[in-house]
């Protein structure tokens, strides 16, 4: 079990959340009831608003339980599914593509994860409400966002705060749930006309889940954050800002012998921005980051085994991760042309130690591992060619060096490996008075080898992927209905494969075929209420093998319906997931492998909210309604040292929160 403190809240933390809340009870004076705006929880959380495009507001609470890191905070998003490791560090993957096919971008700096086990993902080290905007890309069809977008993007996006109506701005929440469940998060940014500070403290914590059946679920974790920015703006076209980001966290994992006792990510970065240089030069920015992620996977700290001769099992594994960005970015924009173009540039050096036997890791000096370095350059532009109709592309190369630094490989050919990617878009616009939009678009993507594939290919020369994509979609927007579909059609080759044979991983390159979309319906049918469906499934095939294309998801429904008056707001959320006989045990990505079929669900959840004054809301919820027992499909396999033995990592069953949220 993780270590408890008396009080389960940094006082630095919870001072200024009682503050706030005593505040938003001493307000007195009546809100008229039409500026009253509540912020409701919302049970489906986002919906399509542009081409191939998902936005959505990371600060308010998405059901089921609000969010505690990254890859929670996505499971809101159709076709976007999570493979569970255990209460936290969930694997997001899109359309059944996840990993380094999956670009994460954190205030405009590219987020990795260090661990060998993909313990952690990039989305492990976001803490959500201290972001004001998330944006996935569905498919390769931006090039701004870094290299190999097989499956699309994800930027989490840190606003310029504005100051026009008051000098200052405080959002604060405090979340409650079952199995102990206790978040917290404190925002505050104070400036004015020649600059600003921001900072954030986030705290999340649980014990171990319970499955429907009642069983433990091994999955405790505890994860603390802090964020301090910087901002100068000596004129109103410039800003200079330094941005500070600490994070440390414990989990344990229910899908593997091990636990992370030790996730620490220091990372900084400085941006230069000037807009507004000419007429047409309207900006021009310019990025540095440094990041480090020290990790730390063990058998005792989390829990407690012991080998057939009663001793106990103390092993331990130390990766490190340092990595260098930067980013040189320029917009222009003409009459009916904006135009895009920079660089970017990464340096990646990978070190790990182990210690088996023992717990005395820390005496032991790190070796060297694997390299990167990696230079790209893009340029995207979109033309509005008529008051309907818009053209956007994008044409991008990266080069990519990899090096193996261990000792293990010998080969010249092996050792040092360069790759030449180019990446590119095409992509048609129309819009028409009747309120709908038509989008079509053509994408080829490239992605070299990752460290996790090479890590198991040390052996043996691993091919780049192409992925050569079509996307198209309809959007239509009334005054009470939102409606859009979004379909692709993807061919891969040389898609990058791992393959389970016993304890041991092969990797190689196929080809593969994947189709499929989704779409999303939502109909305000009466004044505050709106009732919502949306479709999400992937067909993926190994034509290589002739076999489905492993780790993707079964057909997902879900349906919605919400109450909302501006105090108060109630919802429910039915999820239901087909059962998935198409599989192909023992293959998959970096993640997961397969390990058979697995059976449909539905789940429901329900949740309510209150807002009792000018400045705060009360919202509450139950998640799986029914105490349902099931797994997604995408969940690695179980493990006995767990506890308990499952095919799968089973979904937490009946859960409660409550959620209070102040903001002035």
């Amino acid at each position: 079990m993780i270590e408890r403190n008396h009080m389960k809240y940094p006082p630095l933390l919870i001072l200024p959340i009682v503050l706030a809340v005593s505040q938003a009870w001493a307000d007195t004076d009546p809100v008229p009831e039409e500026t009253v705006t509540l912020s409701p929880v919302t049970v489906t959380g986002t919906q399509q608003e542009k081409a191939n495009r998902v936005t959505f507001n990371p600060k308010a609470a998405l059901q089921p339980l609000p969010a505690g890191d990254g890859a929670d905070l996505l499971q809101s998003v159709p076709n976007m599914s999570i493979i569970r490791k255990g209460g936290s560090s969930g694997d997001p993957l899109f359309r059944g593509l996840g990993g380094s096919r999956l670009s994460v971008n954190a205030d405009d700096q590219f987020i990795y994860g260090g661990c060998g086990m993909r313990m952690d993902p990039p989305t492990a080290y976001i803490h959500p409400n201290s972001f004001d905007q998330v944006v996935v890309t569905k498919g390769p069809q931006t090039v701004t966002q870094g290299m190999g977008l097989v499956s699309g993007s994800v930027q989490f996006i840190r606003k310029d705060p504005d100051f026009t109506e008051k000098p200052y701005n405080i959002n604060a929440t405090l979340t409650a749930g079952s199995n102990d469940r206790l978040d917290g998060s404190l925002e505050a940014e104070f400036g004015g006309k020649y600059g600003y500070v921001r900072t954030n403290i986030s705290h999340n914590e649980a014990d171990d889940y319970k499955d429907g059946d009642g069983n433990r679920i091994h999955s405790n974790f505890k994860r603390d954050s802090q964020m301090l920015q910087l901002g100068v703006t000596p004129t109103e076209n410039t800003t200079i800002a330094g941005t500070y980001e600490r994070s440390r966290a414990k989990v344990a994992y229910a899908d593997r012998m091990m636990d992370g006792s030790k996730f620490d990510r220091d990372a900084w970065n400085i941006r230069f921005t000037q807009r507004n240089l000419t007429p047409w030069f309207s900006e021009l920015e310019l990025r540095y980051g440094k990041s480090e992620i020290d990790h730390v996977m063990d058998t005792y700290s989390l829990r407690t085994i012991y080998d057939r001769a009663g001793k106990q099992i103390k092993n331990a594994n130390n990766p490190k991760r340092n990595t260098d960005t930067g980013r040189l970015k320029a917009t222009f924009d003409w009459d009916k042309l904006n135009l895009q173009t920079g660089l970017d540039y990464l340096d990646d050096v990978h070190v790990a130690r182990m210690e088996r036997g023992g717990d005395g890791y820390s005496h032991k000096p790190y070796m060297p591992n694997q390299s990167f370095k990696q230079w790209g350059i893009f340029t995207e532009a979109s033309w509005q060619q008529t008051d309907n109709q818009r053209w956007v592309a994008g044409l991008r190369h990266d080069q990519v060096k990899a090096h193996y630094d261990t000792a293990r490989v010998t080969d010249p050919v092996l050792k040092h490996q360069k790759f030449n990617l180019n990446s590119g878009f095409l992509r048609w616009e129309r819009n028409t008075d009747n309120g709908l939009k038509y989008y079509a678009g053509f994408g080829i993507a490239e992605r070299a080898p990752d460290y996790w594939e090479r890590l198991r290919s040390e052996n043996k020369a691993i091919r780049a992927e192409q992925n050569r994509q079509i996307d198209a979609g309809v959007i239509w927007k009334r005054p009470n209905l939102h409606a859009s579909v979004s379909v692709f059609g993807s061919d891969i080759k040389d898609f990058i494969m791992m393959e389970r044979q016993g304890k041991n991983f092969g990797v190689r390159n196929i080809n593969a075929s994947r189709f499929g979309g989704e779409a999303e319906v939502k109909w305000t049918f009466a004044p505050n209420w709106e009732v919502g469906t949306s479709l999400a499934y992937t067909h993926g095939k190994n034509r290589t093998d002739g076999k489905p294309l492993a780790q993707t998801p079964p057909l997902e429904w879900n349906n919605t319906l919400a109450f909302d008056n501006g105090k108060f707001s109630a919802g429910a959320l039915w999820r239901v997931v087909a059962k998935q006989n198409r599989y192909s045990k023992g293959q998959g990505n970096i993640v997961g492998q397969d390990i058979g079929a697995s059976s449909g669900f539905g789940v429901l959840s329900l949740n309510a909210g209150w807002k009792f004054s000018k400045y705060a809301t009360l919202q509450g919820g139950v998640d799986n309604v029914f105490n349902k027992t099931y797994a997604e499909f995408v969940s690695r396999g179980g493990d006995p040292s767990a506890g308990t033995q499952t095919m799968r990592v089973n979904e937490p069953g009946r859960t409660a929160w409550l959620r209070l949220q102040a903001k002035f």
